[in-house]
C-alpha cells in the first residue's frame, strides 16, 4: 500500500518532537513540519469561522450576512509563505474560559464490558487500538470504539455510526469529524469528569493539517491536572458538547479486558489483525491493533466511495464573492493511499491563474474584496511547488470543511497543486494525482479537503479578467464521502 510506505514514514514527525507544551512549564514546542504534510503557509488572515460564530477584529468590522453561509473578509492577500505551526499536547489553562463542565454524577457509568459496548448503541462494529506512538486511525459506517489512551498522539476519523473514543492520561487525540449528536468520549485511566476542562481554542493560526491543536476552530478537552490536551475536535463548537457525549470508567481492568481478551473479540464477531505500520481493515467487523511505533489503522479501500462534486460561482461563493458564471465539476478517488482528482471547468471569465506564466495580476482583473494586487500575486509566488514537487497553478487542494452541517471555513494553506489545462478561453480540465500521508487520508475521509480554482488573464476580452480572490470552491465535504456497510 502506498499510504504508509517508506516515504510516508519519513514524512511523519516523531512523537517526541511533538510532545512539547504551550505552557512554559512543559517546554516550548519546536513546531517541526512533516515533509509529507501540508505546505505550511500563513493563513487567510481574516477568513470567517461562521460555524463557531467567531471573528477577528478585522472581520467584525466587515459586513456579514446572517441569512447565508456566505461570508467574506475585508482583505485577503493569500500569502502562502511557510509559517511554523504544530500540534502541541499541553496547554496553559491561564486565560481560557470553561465553556462546559460536568461532574461524574451527570454522565453514564461504565462498569462492565457490556456497558462499554452499550455506549455505541449495543451494536459493536470495529475495535481500533493504535497503541503508542504518533498514529492515524480511520473507521467507517459501523459503531466503533477507538482506544485513544496509549500515551501517544492520534489523528482520528470516525466515519459514520455511533462512535466512542476512550481517553486516557497523557494521550492526545485529534478527531477530524467528531459529531456531538452521536459520538462520545469514555474517560479511563483514573480520569474523572471533575478533572476535565472543556473549552474553545483561541489560537488564530492556520497551517492546513498542521494547524495548532488549540486552534480557535477546535473544541478542546483538557486534563486540568497538568494541562494535557486529551481531545482536539477540529471544526467543532465546545458549546455543542453535553453530558451525553461522555461516560466514565472507574475500573481500568474493563478497558484491558475489551482490548485484550480473545473471547470478547470472538463473541462480537471481530477478526483480529495486529502489527506495525499500516494495518488494513475490511468491510466486516475488525479488531485492529497497532504497536508501540507510528501506525496507520486504515478502514480499507473497499469501505467507501466518493460522489462527484460541483461548484458554481457568483455573489454567494465562499469565502469571496465573484462576478463569474463559471462552474467546476470534479471526481475523486482514493485508492492505495493515492488521491486522483479529475474534472472540468466551464464558462469562466478568465484563464486559470499561472497558466500562461504570468507574475502580475491582469490590470483588468476584478478584485472584489479589496486586496492589494501586488501582495496577492507575491503571496502565491512564495510557494512555487508543493511537497510532491507539483508546480504552482491556480487550482489548489486545501484543508477545511465547507458546505455541510459544520459550517464554512477557509484556510489558504496549500495541501497540493492541481494541473489546469485550458481547452479554450473559458474552459479546461483539472487533474491531480497525489500520494497522501495517513493524516491527509484521514482528513479526506472526514470531508475536510476542498479545491479552489482561481482565474486571472482576460483572454476573451470581456473586461472582467477572472476573479483571483473570488475563488470557485469545490468541497469534498462529509456529505460526499459515502461509507459502505
Amino acid at each position: 500500500m502506498a499510504g504508509l510506505d517508506s516515504k510516508a514514514h519519513q514524512a511523519q514527525d516523531s512523537f517526541a518532537a511533538d510532545h512539547q507544551a504551550l505552557d512554559p512549564s512543559h517546554g516550548s514546542h519546536s513546531g517541526q513540519k512533516s515533509k509529507g504534510s501540508s505546505v505550511l503557509e500563513s493563513e487567510l488572515n481574516n477568513s470567517l469561522d461562521q460555524s463557531l460564530g467567531k471573528a477577528s477584529s478585522a472581520q467584525k468590522s466587515s459586513s456579514q450576512s446572517k441569512s447565508s453561509s456566505q461570508s467574506k473578509s475585508s482583505s485577503d492577500d493569500h500569502d502562502h509563505a511557510p509559517v511554523t505551526n504544530g500540534q502541541s499536547t499541553h496547554i496553559s489553562l491561564e486565560g481560557l474560559e470553561p465553556v462546559k463542565s460536568f461532574n461524574s454524577s451527570q454522565v453514564a457509568k461504565v462498569k462492565t464490558a457490556e456497558d462499554l459496548v452499550n455506549q455505541v448503541g449495543g451494536d459493536l462494529g470495529d475495535l481500533l487500538n493504535p497503541g503508542g506512538g504518533k498514529n492515524t486511525v480511520t473507521s467507517a459506517r459501523r459503531n466503533d470504539v477507538v482506544f485513544g489512551d496509549g500515551g501517544g498522539f492520534n489523528t482520528i476519523t470516525t466515519g459514520e455510526g455511533k462512535d466512542a473514543i476512550v481517553l486516557g492520561k497523557e494521550t492526545t487525540n485529534r478527531i477530524f469529524d467528531f459529531d456531538p449528536t452521536r459520538d462520545k468520549f469514555i474517560l479511563s485511566s483514573g480520569l474523572k469528569m471533575e478533572d476535565i476542562f472543556i473549552t474553545q481554542g483561541k489560537n488564530p493560526g492556520k497551517g492546513g493539517l498542521n494547524q495548532p491543536t488549540d486552534s480557535e476552530n477546535n473544541a478542546l478537552i483538557i486534563d486540568k491536572n497538568g494541562g494535557h490536551i486529551l481531545g482536539a475536535l477540529t471544526f467543532t463548537k465546545a458549546a455543542a458538547l453535553s453530558a451525553n457525549n461522555f461516560a466514565q470508567i472507574d475500573d481500568s481492568s474493563i478497558v484491558d479486558f475489551v482490548k485484550n481478551d480473545a473471547g470478547f473479540a470472538s463473541a462480537n464477531g471481530l477478526t483480529t489483525r495486529q502489527g506495525n505500520g499500516q494495518i488494513n481493515g475490511t468491510t466486516q467487523d475488525d479488531k485492529l491493533v497497532g504497536g508501540a511505533g507510528d501506525d496507520f489503522l486504515y478502514l480499507g479501500d473497499d469501505s467507501f466511495s466518493v460522489t462527484p462534486v460541483k461548484a458554481t460561482s457568483g455573489a454567494n461563493e465562499f469565502p469571496f464573492k465573484n462576478d463569474s458564471p463559471g462552474t467546476t465539476d470534479l471526481k475523486a478517488e482514493l485508492k492505495a493511499g493515492v488521491l486522483r482528482i479529475d474534472g472540468t471547468y466551464r464558462n469562466f471569465d478568465g484563464a486559470p491563474l499561472f497558466s500562461q506564466g504570468e507574475t502580475v495580476i491582469d490590470p483588468k482583473a476584478t478584485i472584489l474584496n479589496g486586496s492589494d494586487p501586488v501582495a496577492l500575486i507575491n503571496g502565491f509566488l512564495k510557494v512555487p511547488q508543493d511537497v510532491e514537487g507539483n508546480k504552482i497553478s491556480g487550482t489548489h487542494l486545501h484543508f477545511s470543511p465547507s458546505g455541510d452541517d459544520r459550517g464554512n471555513f477557509a484556510d489558504a494553506t496549500v495541501v497540493r497543486y492541481l494541473t489546469n489545462t485550458p481547452t479554450d478561453a473559458k474552459s479546461g480540465t483539472v487533474t491531480g494525482e497525489f500520494e497522501l500521508t495517513p493524516e491527509e487520508q484521514a482528513a479526506f475521509l472526514a470531508g475536510n479537503l476542498y479545491t479552489n480554482l482561481h482565474t486571472n488573464v482576460d483572454t476573451d476580452g470581456d473586461g472582467k479578467a477572472g476573479f483571483p480572490t473570488g475563488e470557485n470552491r469545490v468541497n469534498f465535504n462529509k456529505n460526499d464521502i459515502q461509507f459502505d456497510t
